[in-house]
C-alpha cells in the first residue's frame, strides 16, 4: 500500500532530524523542516491530500537547514517523490 511506504518515509525522516511522530521536538536547526514532516505524516494519516500535499512543499523550501549537500539532495528526492505519488492520477477513457 503507497501510504505505507510513505509513512515509513516520513518516519524515517522525522527520526534523522532528531524527532519523533508525536511532535514533541522542532528546536534546532532543521526545527521548520521537522514541523512540516511532522505536518504531512498528520495530513497522510488524516486522509487530508491537499494539506498533505502542501506540508511536502514547505518540507522541501525548508531543505536549507541540512548542511551536508549529499544529504540535502537525498531529502529533496525523497520529499519529490512523495509530492509526485501524492498528484492525482489521469484516467484513461
Amino acid at each position: 500500500m503507497q501510504q505505507d511506504t510513505d509513512l515509513k518515509s516520513l518516519d524515517k525522516l522525522i527520526a534523522s532530524l532528531g524527532g519523533n511522530e508525536i511532535g514533541t521536538r522542532t528546536e534546532g536547526p532543521c526545527g521548520l523542516l521537522l514541523e512540516h514532516a511532522q505536518a504531512a505524516r498528520r495530513h497522510l494519516l488524516g486522509a487530508m491530500s491537499a494539506e498533505y500535499s502542501l506540508s511536502l512543499e514547505q518540507a522541501k523550501e525548508s531543505l536549507a537547514c541540512i548542511s551536508d549537500k549529499a544529504s540535502r539532495s537525498k531529502t529533496k528526492a525523497m520529499l519529490q517523490g512523495l509530492i509526485e505519488g501524492n498528484r492525482p492520477r489521469a484516467t484513461a477513457n
